[in-house]
């Protein structure tokens, strides 16, 4: 038991996470800032990790928090214990999971009495449909509604004056957004106006780099183009680049109308990566758009397939090859991007904002770090990049601590 096709966060999933998007708009409370918690495989490690979720809500002087999670099953030990550790330390929260028939919780305790569970399935089963059981804009307006009854429950009401002189913004992320209107193949790639041209054959050079990879195709797909057969989805994910400042400051080159859609197999057996039940077959049928961690129905799919050698697509290094290769080819992009000017774009700006005498609201990701299919990586060198990301398994899942823009600009990297 653990997380399935149809609930996972993609990289996607976290760069436009609903979550962070409703706690940030909410005018009447501070969302302080997101904890960053990994699936343990141990059972001593999933307490070690839940206290110091605990510690750190604590430093941080949280009123309440907010738990989400992507997986169910065994994962929800850790689900449980992150919310135990909050009451404990008189933090009350609201959490977010996939339940249905499926995923009931398998422990409890008297801290955990408020869920949301989001399955969005009639039959109340889990799918191989990414995206089906996604939470979603409307799951994340419940979370928030429920979280600020539970701070009126425990005599801390909020106050909806608003005193926006008090408001002090601590970091400011500038993003421009460039619209793509085509995606094609050319001689180099290149973009220039709305048109994004992906070099013919960019993938050969970086296959040689992998010795788990025997081979990776690149495929243009335009919107509506989905009747056929597609390997299992390993991830999908924005182009963006950082052209100023860190991850969660300054400036950040977006490209909109396209998305990344990695998917894989392995060679000889035809093994399709999964961990609980794979995603491959036609993908109109595996795949539900216009949710936070898939493409929009109207966008350009670059789609990179990746052939494993036999056995690798069922081993950590060989997926975060994958993820590299993927990486490499989206930075050859990026490098076009990143001096994009000359095109028209929007502009937005976000900010990170202390709200002096607010409640103080947390949200606390649980996401995958038990290794091969379910990792998850922090702080790559670009927007919802991996390479130079450092691995949840790696760190023991010990919590990190990143602000709302950090989130927004692409910190969290879903190694599925």
């Amino acid at each position: 038991m653990g997380l399935g096709p149809s609930i996972k966060m993609t990289t996607l999933h976290h760069y436009r996470c609903p979550l962070t998007e409703a706690l940030a708009n909410e005018a009447d409370i501070e969302f302080t800032g997101i904890i960053v918690d990994g699936v343990s495989e141990v059972c001593d490690d999933k307490i070690y990790t839940a206290k110091r979720v605990g510690d750190i809500a604590q430093m941080l002087r949280a009123d309440a928090a907010i738990v989400a999670i992507d997986a169910w099953g065994n994962h929800h030990v850790d689900f449980v214990n992150v919310i135990e550790q909050l009451g404990i330390r008189g933090i009350p929260s609201v959490g977010l999971s996939y339940i249905a028939r499926q995923g009931r919780l398998v422990c409890t305790n008297q801290y955990v009495d408020c869920v949301i569970d989001f399955n969005k399935s009639v039959s109340g089963y889990e799918s191989c449909v990414v995206g089906e059981n996604n939470l979603t804009d409307y799951d994340a307006m419940k979370a928030v509604a429920l979280v600020k009854n539970k701070l009126r429950k425990a005599g801390k009401p909020v106050s909806k004056e608003q005193n926006l002189t008090e408001e002090q913004k601590l970091r400011r992320l500038v993003r421009k957004k460039f619209a793509v209107t085509s995606v094609e193949f050319g001689d180099k790639t290149a973009i220039d106006h709305g048109v994004l041209k992906i070099q013919k054959g960019i993938e050969k050079s970086f296959v040689l780099q992998e010795d788990c990879i025997k081979d990776v195709k690149v495929n243009i797909l335009r919107p509506g183009e989905n009747e056929f057969f597609v390997n299992s989805n390993l991830d999908y994910s924005p182009i963006a680049c950082k052209v100023r400042g860190e991850l969660g400051e300054g400036v950040t080159h977006l490209l909109t109308g396209v998305t990344v859609m990695v998917t894989g197999v392995e060679d000889k057996s035809g093994f399709q990566p999964s961990n609980i039940g794979s995603s491959e077959g036609i993908l109109k049928n595996q795949v539900v758009y216009d949710r936070a961690g898939t493409p929009a129905s109207d966008d350009f799919i670059l789609h990179i397939d990746v052939l494993f050698e036999e056995g690798e697509g069922r081993t950590a290094e060989g997926i975060m090859a994958a993820h590299r290769i993927t990486d490499r080819i989206v930075q050859e992009i990026r490098k076009e991007l990143s001096g994009l000017e000359n095109m028209k774009y929007t502009r937005e700006e976000l900010y990170d904002i202390a709200r002096p005498g607010k409640r103080k609201v947390i949200l606390v990701k649980i996401v995958s770090g038990l290794g091969n299919m379910y990792n998850t990586a922090m702080f790559p060198y670009e927007p919802g990049g991996f390479l130079g990301s450092h691995n949840m398994m790696d760190s023991k899942n010990l919590p990190y601590l990143i602000t709302p823009n950090q989130c927004r600009d692409g910190v969290i990297h879903s190694l599925l």
